[in-house]
């Protein structure tokens, strides 16, 4: 079978298009490439992300708490003594929150930790 002239002409112009949205994407896509998009303020050393809480479990000691969003693979820590009790009381599995807190290293994973409870807001049940 012979593709006819304005066939090929299509088929070229596809492929053209195609490469065009693949480097649109790399060029302007998540500079991590993990969909992630974090607000940081570089002198304070503070970030923020937003996402729908996935996962609330109290740490075995210590009366920490520790939060997964759908946005990100870090994990939210939050220490008793920032309000873990009372953000414990605020937010359920399923709200999408905004939370703020600087990024460390844990166990080799990056997670950031709230400072205070003021710094975890829910945005939507």
């Amino acid at each position: 079978m012979r593709l006819q002239r304005e066939e090929k002409v299509v088929i070229v112009l596809l492929l053209m298009a195609l490469g065009s949205l693949t480097v649109a994407f790399w060029a302007f896509g998540p500079e991590d490439g993990s969909g992630v998009s974090y607000a940081s303020a570089k002198d304070s050393g503070l970030s923020s992300v937003q996402g729908e809480v996935l996962e609330m479990k109290p740490t075995k000691s210590g009366g920490n708490l520790i939060l997964r969003l759908d946005s990100t693979s870090m994990q939210i820590f939050i220490p008793a003594s920032a309000g873990a009790a009372e953000i414990r009381g605020k937010v359920r599995v399923g709200d999408r929150i905004s939370v703020r807190g600087k990024v460390s290293v844990y166990n080799g994973a990056e997670e950031l930790a709230v400072s205070r409870a003021a710094d975890v807001q829910v945005i939507s049940a």
